[in-house]
This record gives C-alpha cells, structure tokens and sequence, in this order.
C-alpha cells in the first residue's frame, strides 16, 4: 500500500465515522482561534491547532474531526538517518470534543487495523500499552483480542506516566493543562514469528528495546485539567508541584498515527526510508552523481537518508514562511539546510550548489496533496539556493581551521573554539559536534554556552524592550460583570466611538494602565501595523492612548495614569474613544504603499519574492522580502516607477469582507505564509495589480498616498532584502530636504542646480590632477632620499634595506620597496610608514633573497607593540608605539 492509498483509507474510514476532514495547520503553531502557541517552535502533533476545543475555549462547528496534519518535531536530530526517527513526517488524526470515548476510540482503531476492508493487519502482530491504572483501556483491548482467539493479557502491558500519559509524566509532573492516559499501538516487524501465548510485560520491554515492535499509533483519552504551581518561580525549570487534577467540562479523544511508520510495516519494510514516499527524492539525489568508490558504504547511505528527510523538513517549513535565521524556527531550518549540505559536499562529494535540486523530489512525492509547495515553488527554491550558497562561502575556510584544530585537540574540543565556527563561519554546534564524534572528540558544551550567552549579552544591550505586562510583582485585573471575551473592532468605518470601559489592568510599579472597551475604533498593533494612538474622553477630562495593542481578542489601550483618580476608578465608565486621525491617515497611507510595493516587487524581480517581515508606522515603512542579491539601481527605480504609477491612477482600493478564502487564492490573493486564516478572510484589492489577505487600515483610493519615494536598500538576513520608504507628508519633506542640499551643494561649487553633475566632475578632475602632482612629487622625494636615510645591512648574500617614511600614501611605500627589489634580486626591502600615529610595515623579498617576509615582519613589529605577518615574498604588519620604530627597524638584521 503506498502512502497515497494510506492517506487516503485512512480518511474515508474516518469520514464514515462521521468526521469532517479539517486541514492540515501549518508548520508556524497558530491554533484555531488564530493565536500563536508562543510554548512551541513548530506544530508538532495533530492536536496542537485544537488546544482551545479540547479546553472548552473555542467551540468547533462539528465535534468529530479528522485531519492530516504536517509536523516537525527535531529532538532527534542527532538519530535520523536511522530506521524510524524523522525530522518532518505526517500524523493521521481522529477527534472528538465532547462527543465520543475510550470506548469508541479504541474499537475504531482496532477495526481500521485489523479489518481486511482496511489496513487488514494480522492482530498476532499487534501489541498495545495502557497506563498503569486504566482499566477501562485495558478491558476494552482484551475484549477485541477475544474475537480472534488472543489472551490479552499477553498484548496489553501496562506502563507508567512516563510513557503512557499526554503530556509524557503529567500525571506526576505536569505541566498545568488538558491531559490524559494513553494508548500505544505497536506492530511486530522482527524477522522471527510474532510472540507466542506466554509472552509476558518483561518480554515486551526487551523487544521494543531491540525495536522488534514499532510504534504506530496513539490514542489519548483528554480527561483532566492537571492544576499547580511553579515550585520555585525563580526557577522554572525545577517543575511544577501539583494542586490538583479535576475533570473537564467534557471528555475528548487526540489520536496520531505515524503515516510513515504505517507505511513502513504495510509494506513489510524495515526502514521508513524504503517507503515509496522517498523513492523520487532519493532519486533525485543520486542523480546528481555517484561518490567514490574510497567512500564508506555506510556514511554514503546514512548521508542520503539526512538529506533526504532535511529536504522535506526544509521545504515544508518555508512553504509555511519560516525562513533561515539565526534564532527560534530560523535557526532550526538553518541548522537543517547546512546540515544536509555538509554531508553532501563531505559524504557524497558533491562539488555544485544542489540542495535546491532536491526539492523536486519532494513535489514529485507529495505536491499533488500538498499544493502550497508548487504555489510557492519559486520562493522554495530561491530560499534553499541562497541558504546553500552562503554556506558553501566559509565552508572551506570552517572546515581548515576545524580540521587543523581537531588535529591539536587531546579528547576535547574547545567550546569557545565551537563558539567561533558557529559566530565566524556559521556552523551550528551540532554540525560541529557531528564532525567532532567522527574523530572521537567530545566538545566543551558548558565553554560553548558561556561563550553564546556573553555575544547574546552583547546584542541584546541597549536593544530590550519591556514587554507589555511584564511588570516585575505581577498584573491585578478587573473587569465587569458580563464583560465581553473580544472587543468589537469598529476602526474600518470611523475613527471615534463610544464605548464602555470594562476591563481594567494594571500592572505593579507601572506608570500606566491598560483598559479594554466594549467596543474600540483603535486598531491594535497586528501585521506589521502599529497601533493607533489617540484620547479617552469623559465628559469633564480625557486620558492619553499611548499605544494599543491585542491579546487573544482584547484589544488593550495603554493609558497614562489618569490624574486625581485610581486606576480602578475607569471601570465601567462609559467614553468616547477618539483615535488620533492625523496619525491614522499617515499610516493608512505607508500600508497600502506596502501592498502597492510588493507587487512591484513581484512584477520586476519574480513570483519568488514574498514578505518576509514588515513595519508600518506613520513615519515610514519597512518591507522584507525573500530576494538572494541586492537590487541594481534600474531595478529600484523601476519598482518606485510602478508604484508611482499606481498611485497616479488613483485606483479604488477594495475591501472584500468574509470572502471564501478559497476564492480569494482562486483570485490570486497573496497571504502571509505561517499566518493562521479561516475559511473567511479580508481581502484588499488595488485594481488589478494587488491583492492581499489583509486586517489593517488603508486609504480609500490610491491618490490619497500623495508622494512615495524609495529611501533604502539593503540586506535583513540571508537570503532576505528590506526596502524603507516613505509616502504622504514624509516624501515631501525628503524631497524639500534634497533640494535645499543639491541648492547648497551648488552654490559651493559656484554653478547653477541644474549643472551640479558637471561641476562636481569638473572638480574630481581638477582634485585627481591635483594628486597626481603630488603624488609624483612624494615619490621623488621618497627616492630622492633613499640613500641619505636609509640603511643598508649584508646579511649573508642578501642586502637588507630599511626606511622610515612620514606622512606618505601607502601606494609611494609599495613603489619604494618594489623598485628596490626590481634593481636587485638579492635585496630585502623593509619600510615603517607612521601617519597619524599609526605604523605600517612593509617588506619585500627579491627572487635571489634567502628570508621569509611573513616572519621577518612578524618580528620587527612586535617591538613596536603590533604584529602581523604574510606570504615569503611579501608581507604586512602593524605597530602602535611610534618611538619604537626606530628601534624595530634596527633589529631586523638579526631577525634576519
């Protein structure tokens, strides 16, 4: 059975079951609800889009769902390329909020098992655990093995939170949240027959220890709220002490199967890797050429399996915009892509940029399931060809100094040594250390940590921003009887509206408050727009909105501290919410300029261009997007062009509310990838040249831009460009700003604004002769007094020739040591240039000379407190003591 037809019984079994197919999340962890689960990196299990259905927060339209779910889970990294451990793989999933149980789940599970109309597994072959103090599983296991003549008691072993319970250990550790038992379902793929009727718990533990069994499938039965408490706050990782445990409003069921490990033992295979799933990746990897035949076996098949699993991990990712970084889920695909890259280049030698080419394996594999990859082909493999070519750029330089310095290690690898290969050339820790166990060499993890966390020290000083609510001593809150859950956004038709103050904040030792209304026209900072500012207005006072922000649906206007009245005291107050509509309309006007700007951005340079970050502020705007290379000028004027061209039309700019997102991709509307959207968005239309899922403000019509002008260029990560621009009042200034400069500019050089360009190349002209004289002058004087202040020494057959020159270009000292070396091949020529204070030796060494330039140097200059050194024929170094120049240059005859 290929993957394909798994995938595909196993959710026609399930629909007839009653479930309705609910799509895969994407791989950046938004729940249902459209919030991010800050606690992950990356959705990791079927469950992870359903944590509000399962706590009650949310309701689902239906209660029985079934999904498909994509994950990434990469805790062992450091194992894949073995027979069953991945980094990407898919999880078939059944749920039930509230409606069916353990009863049900497990007969459901045990019939699409076993029945022949499904997956037909032989029930010999099956084992499942339980936790140790279910009963009801157990039971309801042994009942199903009765139907096929099995004792039970020979298949079901019970086990202990550790292993049986969701989370792993929550009945004994938490953490607080939604938890229950489990149940595993194992399959039997040893080569010997499956047990006999004696098997026993201790039989079953030796096996699964030899992976004889093979995990499966999971069902977890969601029963219970585990409660408690930090048992020091101060310390977070010593874990929670429990308070207690009671049931949820309702009992639910989260399931997982492997849809790789199904495939594996459906096929009889004893290796995920031997499904057909990876058949078209690993041939698109072998064709990129064989290794040789001095490689080990063993490495070369090891190699392939990384790649190939990092390529899926790697394309999925972007597909869902995570792009490489140096933090958080960046880092992850970084670490992943330089991974697999070394041990193509180390394992299978592959010389070229290819990881890029590996990606059609994976369309080949599974882009008829999942379309995002097609759709975003283009930013896929732009992605993964600048993240390879980066790489490749200090790999060879990485590789030398680790290589030299494993050769000086004795059983230990420095950690701050790791640190520099990581900071300097990019290697992640991991990738070190798997070079390191090859030589048998541990690293200095604690030297390494200590060495990180200094350079995060230093990065982040003066850059840490407090956090909303972060408060040291906590946050009171109070709110009014019946206070909404959300606020009512009402800022896309007005900018002031009453409203009612019904939840209060108020963080400890904080000059300000935090009040959320009924109902607010304030837009809260969300996408890349910043938030609204503006006024509370009672009847006799107002209070300053310094800033709005929204969390989970509460839109969370920060106040100063009201004069003459306790923060308290707002509650309930009836307002007028007034936004500042000065300040709105500069920022409407920098975020559709945003919109306008990345669709020329994608007309000019390709579909391969995506946002990859943005900032919408009243003052400017900051965009990101995925590009491999800095923009030639033509291509800059010609993105402005476009958008000036646009707002010259003065196009309707369209709001399209709770349209089918179907329809809206069908229309060619542009979403943020990873971002979370529901089967209804917003969509903002400009014209025909733009159209973005979209929940900010915008102008009505382009004309209300005004002016937009392009003010910077330059890189924001690997792989990422950021262009800054400014519209409206903003681009009026710059330009006023400009002229009074070219004006100025003019005026000094005596011509007219118009003739500034000539002017200045009449005066570069008349400077570069100017320095010409000049130059010819210096190196005239320089030879002029060669003789009389230089010194000449014989050293065996060579004639050594030193000088100290002041106050010249450097170009006359290389003329000077190059002239002399050209008249005598056996002449050493060694010169100390001081200029402001700084010292720069130079030495050369004629054809016939016997001395090393690089070490003669070296020396000499380390009397003058400097150092440096070359090649043997020519070389630099540096000094900072200008009263031991003297000095230095006369002791080079016997470093000589």
């Amino acid at each position: 059975m290929t993957v394909r037809e798994l995938r595909s019984k196993f959710l026609r079994f399930f629909e007839a079951k009653g479930h309705l197919h609910f799509p895969s999340a994407s791989l950046v962890p938004y729940d249902v609800t459209g919030r991010l689960d800050e606690s992950l990196l990356f959705t990791g299990a079927g469950m992870v889009q359903f944590k509000p259905y399962f706590r009650g927060i949310a309701q689902p339209d239906h209660k029985r769902l079934m999904t498909c779910q994509k994950c990434v889970r990469t805790g062992d990294i450091d194992i894949v390329g073995d027979d069953t451990h991945l980094t990407f793989f898919e999880m078939l999933g059944n749920f039930s909020f509230g409606d069916y149980f353990k009863t049900e789940a497990i007969a459901y599970s045990w019939e699409f098992l076993t029945s022949t109309e499904w997956l037909g597994l032989d029930p010999q072959r099956l084992s499942f655990t339980i936790y140790e103090e279910d009963d009801e599983a157990f039971a309801e296991w042994c009942k199903w093995f009765a139907t096929v003549g099995i004792d039970g008691s020979t298949r079901v072993f019970r086990l202990d939170d550790e292993t049986n319970y969701w989370p792993a250990g929550a009945f004994t550790k938490g953490p607080p949240g939604p938890c229950g038992p489990n149940s595993e379902m194992f399959y039997w793929v040893a080569d010997s027959p499956p047990p006999g009727p004696k098997y026993t718990r201790a039989d079953w533990i030796a096996d699964d220890a030899a992976v004889n069994w093979v995990e499966i499938w999971n069902d977890v039965f969601i029963q219970y709220e585990w409660q408690g408490e930090l048992k020091n706050p101060s310390r977070p990782a010593e874990g929670f002490q429990k308070t207690g445990m009671p049931e949820l409003p309702f009992r639910s069921i989260d399931t997982g199967m492997g849809l790789d490990r199904t495939a594996l033992v459906l096929g009889g295979y004893r290796s995920v890797y031997d499904t057909d799933v990876f058949l078209p990746i690993f041939e698109a990897i072998d064709a990129l050429g064989n290794p040789g035949p001095e490689t080990d076996p063993e490495e070369v098949a090891r190699a392939r399996r990384v790649i190939a699993d990092h390529i899926r991990t790697a394309v999925f990712c972007i597909s869902d915009g995570v792009l490489p970084a140096n933090n958080g889920r960046g880092y992850v695909l970084r670490r992943l892509i330089r991974r697999a890259v070394l041990k193509g280049v180390r394992a299978l030698q592959i010389k070229e940029p290819f990881f890029h080419l590996v990606y059609e394996g994976v369309v080949a594999s599974m882009g008829d399931y999942y379309t995002e990859l097609t759709e975003r082909r283009d930013v896929i493999v732009e992605t993964l060809r600048n993240e390879e070519a980066l790489f490749r750029r200090t790999l060879e330089n990485g590789l030398r100094l680790l290589n030299e310095q494993l050769q000086a290690a004795e059983g230990a690898f420095s950690g701050a040594s790791a640190f520099h290969l990581y900071d300097t050339f990019g290697f992640p820790l991991e990738v070190t250390q798997e070079i390191c166990r090859e030589s048998g060499i541990e690293i200095d993890v604690d030297e390494y940590d200590l060495a990180l966390g200094e350079a995060q020290a230093r990065s982040r000083s003066g850059q840490e921003r407090e956090a909303v609510y972060s408060a040291v001593g906590g946050v009171t809150e109070l709110a009014v009887d019946g206070a909404p859950d959300t606020t009512d956004f009402t800022g896309y038709a007005d900018t002031q509206h009453a409203a009612r103050i019904v939840k209060v904040r108020m963080p400890e030792g904080s000059t300000t408050t935090y009040v959320a209304l009924d109902n607010t026209p304030f837009y809260a900072e969300s996408g890349g727009q910043v938030g609204d500012t503006g006024d509370l207005c009672f009847a006799d006072a107002s209070i300053r909105v310094l800033n709005t922000t929204k969390n989970q649906g509460t839109f969370w206007h920060e106040v100063a501290s009201p004069d003459g009245h306790a923060a308290d005291s707002l509650l309930g107050q009836v307002i007028v919410a007034k936004v500042d509509a000065a300040r709105r309309a500069r920022i409407l006007r920098n975020h559709t300029a945003t919109h306008l700007l990345q669709a020329a951005l994608r007309r000019v340079l390709g579909t391969h261009v995506t946002q990859a970050g943005s900032h919408v502020s009243p003052s400017s705007l900051r965009f990101d997007f995925t590009h491999g290379r800095s923009l030639a000028r033509e291509e800059l004027e010609a993105v402005e062009r476009m958008v000036v061209d646009q707002i010259l039309a003065n196009s309707d700019v369209t709001i399209y509310v709770d349209i089918p997102i179907a329809e809206a991709k069908a229309r060619g509307a542009m979403a943020l990838f990873g971002e979370k959207y529901g089967n209804s968005v917003r969509m903002v239309e400009v014209a025909d040249f733009s159209r973005e899922l979209c929940g900010g403000t915008h102008v009505r019509t382009t004309g209300q831009i005004g002016l937009f002008k392009i003010v910077s260029e330059s890189s924001a990560a690997s792989g990422v460009r950021r262009i800054e621009a400014i519209t409206g009042e903003a681009a009026y200034e710059f330009v006023l700003e400009q002229s009074a400069r070219i004006s100025e500019a003019a005026a000094l050089l005596k011509a007219m604004p118009r003739e500034l360009v000539h002017a200045v190349e009449r005066q570069t002209e008349a400077l570069r002769d100017e320095r010409k004289k000049r130059e010819r002058a210096e190196a005239a004087m320089a030879k002029g007094s060669t003789t009389a202040n230089s010194t000449t020494t014989q050293v065996g057959t060579n004639i050594l020739v030193t000088q100290r020159f002041e106050d010249l270009d450097s170009k006359i000292v290389s003329e000077w040591v190059d002239d002399l070396v050209a008249r005598d091949p056996h002449a050493i020529a060694l010169a100390a240039l001081v200029v402001d204070g700084k010292i720069t030796f130079t030495c050369k060494v004629g054809g016939a000379a016997t001395a090393h330039a690089g070490n003669l140097v070296r020396e000499v200059a380390k009397i003058a407190g400097g150092g440096g050194g070359g090649r043997p024929e020519f070389a630099t170094a540096g000094g900072k003591d200008v009263s031991k120049v003297d000095e230095a240059l006369a002791a080079a005859p016997s470093f000589l």
